[in-house]
């Protein structure tokens, strides 16, 4: 891996940048030919929410959250409206929001 990803090479310099050709592909046009009717395929329908099935969230356990970083805990505390405090250690953070959830 160069650290010089994206600078300009010797030959760039002194030389100018090598222009890049584009491909231009030419492509025929289509000619109308007898075809059935295309007719609308019927939409199905939305359930509505009463009877969609309800989203069940289980319990993270302590062992899950471990394996997340400290930001993550603190990202997951949030969404479920919990404040943590990042300089505390995960251990610390992971056991409040154990508790919280």
């Amino acid at each position: 891996m160069s650290i010089f990803k994206g600078w300009p090479t010797l030959t760039e310099i002194f030389f100018g940048k090598a222009k890049d050709k584009k491909v231009v592909k030419k492509v025929a046009p289509k000619i109308a030919t007898k075809s059935k009717a295309i007719t609308p395929k019927a939409k199905p329908k939305a359930t509505p929410k009463s009877l969609a099935t309800p989203k069940v969230e289980k319990k993270s356990t302590k062992k899950e959250l471990s394996k997340l970083t400290k930001i993550q805990l603190e990202e997951l505390g949030r969404q479920k409206g919990i404040e943590l405090d990042r300089r505390l250690t995960k251990d610390k953070l992971v056991k409040q929001l154990h508790k919280a959830l």
